[in-house]
């Protein structure tokens, strides 16, 4: 695993322990995250897409089977990603 892999991991961990165990403090979040001063908002929305884009994804009107689906990819092309450097530094290194 990447330096970046295991951040990655741990903050989707979370936020699969917070959306099934308590997702209203997804909610909590989302809205302090609103709350933010405008350009901190955009720091925010730029430094963790994958995981706000989550949260807007998981507040929006979509059907619930929609939201799970969208998650679902969003955090498998996040972890994807994020291994896929390790594999292409192995495969640079074998050449």
């Amino acid at each position: 695993m990447t330096f970046f892999g295991f951040p990655i991991s741990i903050i989707w961990l979370a936020f699969a322990g917070l959306w099934i165990f308590s997702s209203e403090t997804l909610g909590h979040i989302f809205t302090w995250i609103q709350g933010l001063p405008l350009i901190l908002e955009i720091i925010v929305w730029i430094v963790f897409i994958p995981w706000v884009g989550s949260l807007w994804i998981w507040h929006s009107s979509w059907p619930p089977w929609l939201k799970i689906v969208a998650i679902s990819v969003i955090a498998v092309v996040t972890l994807g990603g994020s291994r896929g450097r390790e594999a292409a530094r192995r495969a640079r290194a074998r050449r």
